[in-house]
């Protein structure tokens, strides 16, 4: 097969020294800005050991690289012999170090490339049947506070929720790190009063910082 130059620029190496950890490169520091240790994360990488005409033109394997097993199309496996020899890792960040993230073992070898890292977020990751489709989520109206990322549905096609109890109507997704849960309309109102609750409770000096805070906010 002849292939068209695609190119990939490495933001960072795995590292084996002891313990396993992804040295990011100096020019992508700023990219590092957000995570945070415990952080689940899906690593990208380059399986540059395979990265030979004779390893990417092979599209059917013996899935574990055993024979008694019937071969198998690559994209149905996870070897590292496939068109193109990326690799795809879950794990946690387990400490930051500089421009080290300390994370799980994981079977790549030493040196390996890291093409890109993203944040795990269970409701693009671990996709399950949830009550607000994709489509249905207002993605620009999210707002991210602390951990918590708060997703409404889009108020479109009213005229078909007449007869829909708040109840039934699911109004929020709530994502809590990797975690991602949906609140009926109902379930939103409750929360809602249980922060103002909460509110109310703070002590005093930090109410009134916090209203400091809020009329010097641009």
């Amino acid at each position: 097969m002849n292939f068209e130059p695609f190119k990939l620029v490495p933001v960072g190496y795995v590292r084996k020294d002891g313990e396993t950890f992804i040295e990011i490169l100096p020019e992508f520091r700023e990219a590092m800005d957000g995570l945070a240790e415990g952080d689940w994360i899906k690593l990208i990488l380059w399986f540059h050991a395979s990265d030979t005409p004779e390893r990417r033109n092979v599209l059917k394997v013996h899935p574990y690289n055993n024979p008694e097993n019937p071969l198998r199309g690559v994209f149905a496996t996870r070897s590292p012999y496939r068109p193109n020899p990326v690799a795809l890792y879950t794990v946690r960040i387990h400490r930051i170090e500089g421009r080290r993230l300390y994370i799980d073992d994981i079977d790549a070898f030493d040196e390996t490339p890291v093409v890109d890292i993203k944040i795990f977020v269970e409701r693009y990751d671990c996709p399950k049947e949830v009550p607000i489709e994709e489509r249905e989520a207002h993605i620009r109206k999210g707002r991210m506070i602390g951990e918590v990322n708060l997703i409404p549905r889009k108020a479109e096609h009213l005229d078909e929720l007449e007869e829909v109890s708040p109840e039934e109507y699911d109004a929020l997704i709530l994502e809590i790190g990797p975690k991602t849960t949906t609140l009926t309309a109902k379930e939103l109102a409750e929360l809602i009063e249980a922060l103002k609750d909460v509110y109310e409770n703070l002590p005093v000096e930090i109410k009134d910082k916090l209203r400091t805070h809020v009329m010097h906010s641009p």
